[in-house]
């Protein structure tokens, strides 16, 4: 049986999980957030004006209650003042000055919640730890329990961060309770390019903030990347992420997009059926860099798309959930226009021609319910030429409100899995002489001309750089 939220509540306030019942070591606490300001919730921008109503994100006033604040859902929206389903964001500054953002934490209002980030000391099924994504767990009544590192798969455990600079460190610290023994920490994160540009990579490093300055930690400092087994890695011999299990040390791409079917994937994904899109990573104790994307990417597409410059696709909206995961049954080769596209645009927004990687883009009855409402399985790029989809299907399928123009937003992000052992924080630079610490996980997007590859049928510059101004919305 899970911990009650309510005996953590104190704790959680601010992301941290009670470390009750766990070994004396050095522990992560919380997320330091003095660099930090939340986003304005809806209901802070509109008062009580809500006009989202649908029978899928409408909130009951009165029916959600937030255990930690005693808040309600009133007229819509949920305790926390957003309305279901939307994107909150937590601005990450660079200083003190509280002027420059290189990047953001976000979530999607439902069960994750704000400020997006959580630690878990101690997992209550398996006493496990991780730094994770703030909220509830889905299974359970909702605000009874606490996100947890044993929660479900795809049940929301990623936190969310974005960069919005090239070059631009976003730095995450976190503080310490010093104990002097060791603990490990998974770091279950996705992330996002949001930079305005492409990426051919990205750092990441520990180390610490000493008066407003980042300083990398050195090894044998006791802040280390590390494997599951807490073994540190070694900055000299650094470790090939070829070499470790998957969920260990890697950088993924959205299985429904690249990859084959596995004991959580009952699909392939949708541009490649056999290999995953990945960013190859070696790791050593003081940091984690990339080696390359995955050509089965590069191939289609070049380096590693912003999320100002996504791809156009049709969903079909199996469940007739616009919240739910819809499946990708075609995409647009060309410059994409979702605005238009979902205005009804000649040729559903895509100024070149549609096409699908899968073996048909009619619904079937695959399984034999009498129901025709499943898609065909991918083929690949590896097997053929993706197939045309008929002017007349378009038309047909913007008429239908099943069927979805939309970006593919998930060429922007990464899952990011890794470890970190934390020891030996009573010598650290920041350790304040009295059981407290603290250490800084600096990510930067980079972009190496040396070794980019442009997308078939661009040419620099405007096969690399989209934009000057970042996004100011962003989509986890």
């Amino acid at each position: 049986m899970k911990r009650s939220s309510k005996v953590m509540a104190a704790a959680a306030a601010l992301g941290l999980v009670s470390a009750v019942g766990v070994a004396r070591a050095d522990v992560v606490s919380q997320w330091d957030m003095s660099l930090t300001t939340q986003a304005p919730t809806q209901q802070e921008l509109f008062g009580s004006l809500y006009d989202g109503f649908d029978i899928f994100n409408y909130v009951e006033p009165g029916s959600l209650l937030d255990p930690n604040t005693g808040l309600y859902a009133t007229d819509g929206f949920m305790p926390s003042g957003w309305v279901k389903f939307s994107v909150g964001t937590t601005n990450i500054f660079t200083d003190a000055s509280m002027t420059t953002r290189n990047g953001a934490m976000t979530w999607k209002e439902r069960d994750t919640q704000g400020p997006g980030l959580s630690v878990v000391t101690g997992d209550d099924i398996t006493g496990d730890n991780c730094i994770m994504s703030a909220g509830w767990m889905p299974d359970s009544p909702w605000g009874t329990d606490l996100k947890q590192c044993s929660d479900p798969w795809q049940s929301s455990k990623r936190f969310k961060m974005v960069s919005y600079v090239l070059d631009g460190p976003v730095d995450l610290t976190f503080d310490v309770e010093v104990t002097g023994t060791t603990d490990v920490y998974r770091l279950l994160q996705k992330y996002g390019n949001h930079t305005g540009q492409r990426v051919t990579g990205y750092t990441q490093e520990v180390g610490f903030l000493v008066n407003g300055q980042f300083q990398k930690a050195n090894p044998g400092d006791g802040i280390a990347f590390c494997a599951k087994s807490g073994a540190i890695y070694d900055d000299v011999a650094p470790t090939p992420s070829t070499v470790m299990n998957q969920g260990e040390l890697d950088s993924l791409m959205a299985h429904g997009l690249f990859g084959a079917i596995d004991k959580h994937h009952l699909s392939t994904g949708y541009f490649n059926p056999y290999v995953r899109a990945n960013f190859g990573l070696i790791a050593g104790e003081t940091f984690i860099a990339t080696t390359g994307l995955a050509q089965i990417h590069r191939d289609l597409f070049g380096e590693w798309l912003p999320g100002d410059q996504m791809k156009g696709g049709f969903f079909y909206d199996g469940d007739a959930n616009p919240y739910t995961d819809n499946s990708l049954v075609a995409s647009c080769e060309g410059a994409f226009d979702e605005e238009a596209a979902l205005a009804g645009a000649a040729n559903a927004g895509c100024d070149g021609q549609w096409v699908s990687y899968r073996e048909d883009y009619q619904l079937r009855d695959a399984d034999g319910d009498g129901i025709v409402n499943e898609i065909a399985p991918s083929v690949g790029t590896d097997v053929r030429a993706p197939i045309l989809v008929d002017d007349a299907t378009i038309a047909a399928w913007l008429a239908d409100p099943l069927w979805i123009p939309g970006y593919i937003d998930d060429l922007a992000n990464v899952n990011i899995n890794a470890f970190i052992s934390v020891a030996g924080a009573e010598s650290w630079p920041t350790a304040d002489g009295q059981g407290n610490a603290r250490f800084t996980i600096r990510m930067t997007p980079t972009f190496d001309a040396a070794v980019a590859q442009a997308e078939p049928g661009l040419d620099d510059p405007a096969a690399f750089v989209v934009s000057i101004d970042a996004p100011s919305t962003v989509i986890p």
